[in-house]
């Protein structure tokens, strides 16, 4: 790592992906192939998994030298996840204990190699919950660390949400930067009640906001337009509101419902992406004051499956080393587009 790099501090979930090949199934029953060579292509694979997880495994593989924390029961399951972070080049050395094993998701991918994701919590298991002392052994830093996390490390659980806001408001104040994608995943998690509250604070003291889709910036801001629903997430960041639902909010203070009497700044930065479309930069780092915008490269795709978290593992990384915004995103968006168009989707080495 170079001297002048930031270090990458990740923080949320982590837990075990199933991909099944329902579409191959469909495909290979169709076909009337029913050998034992092609049954065995049509297994279901197991791999790490969670949105922050699977950025900070793409960020090793990348040899930017992650740090995640994240709580973990090491029984067998914990171990192999534990493992397959270590191999890919992440320090798990600050992981939170957990007395409830790691959860599961199924990425149902169909014939077009589009996903749809299911949790699966057995009875022995939990989502990702921290707790208040969860950051209690985090060692003092400086602001040479980019902090960053997504919507998946909130949920319905306020003392979760709290442990949460608090660590990144403590290292917001001295000067930390912070770098939040969205993930909102609103048919898994709800977004309502305390998981919205926490992620609308979230979103009011982050400097860089990514986002993918119009169904997701929509969620967020009530809006289906994809410009305006940057502009109000921009918006909500400069307030420090952390209530970007309505087009005219009521200012507040983070976390409080008090009349906001801040001045409002230029910074924050919003990144909305919006599949093979180009993406739009608005804010600090931006061109112009409309936004700038980014080409995404046409590429043949095989599967989305991993596309948002490789896009955030490349653009922590550029960014790490100083590397402007829309250069990093440029490079964050090659780079996702070289993973799903490989027949494998594995990701590509740096």
């Amino acid at each position: 790592m170079a001297e002048r790099d930031m270090r990458i501090f990740c923080i949320g979930d982590l837990c075990c992906d199933l991909i099944i090949p329902y579409g191959k199934m469909k495909q290979m029953l169709a076909a009337g192939d029913i050998s034992k060579s092609s049954a065995s292509g049509v297994q279901v694979s197991m791999r790490c998994g969670g949105s922050v997880g699977n950025t900070a495994r793409a960020l090793g593989r990348l040899s930017a030298h992650p740090v995640f924390l994240t709580p973990l029961k090491e029984d067998e399951l914990g171990c192999w996840l534990k493992k397959q972070m270590e191999d890919a080049g992440v320090d798990m050395s600050l992981t939170v204990p957990s007395k409830r094993s790691n959860m599961y998701c199924a990425a149902v991918l169909d014939e077009s190699g589009e996903r749809t994701m299911f949790c699966f919590i057995p009875p022995w298991a939990d989502y990702p919950r921290f707790k208040q002392d969860s950051f209690s052994h985090v060692p003092a830093g400086n602001p040479q660390t980019l902090l960053f996390t997504s919507g998946m490390a909130f949920h319905d659980d306020m003392e979760n949400n709290e442990a949460v806001l608090r660590f990144f408001r403590r290292q917001k104040a001295q000067g930390y930067r912070i770098v939040f994608d969205l993930n909102v995943r609103a048919e898994s998690y709800g977004y309502e009640g305390v998981r919205r509250r926490a992620m609308e604070e979230m979103i009011s003291m982050s400097d860089i906001i990514l986002g993918s889709g119009a169904d997701e910036f929509s969620a967020v801001t009530g809006s289906r337009d994809l410009h305006r629903a940057a502009e109000l997430l921009l918006e909500a960041m400069r307030a420090g509101s952390g209530n970007a639902q309505s087009e005219c909010p009521e200012k507040t203070s983070p976390g409080t419902g008090q009349a906001d009497t801040g001045k409002r700044n230029d910074s924050g930065t919003v990144i909305a992406r919006n599949g093979g479309a180009p993406i739009l930069i608005l804010g600090e780092g931006a061109d112009f004051p409309d936004g700038t915008i980014v080409p995404v490269r046409a590429v043949k795709v095989v599967s989305t499956l991993g596309a948002g978290d490789a896009f955030d593992a490349m653009f922590l990384k550029q960014l790490s080393q100083g590397t402007l915004i829309p250069q990093a995103v440029q490079a964050a968006s090659d780079y996702a587009g070289e993973l799903i168009s490989r027949p494998d989707n594995a990701a590509p080495e740096d």
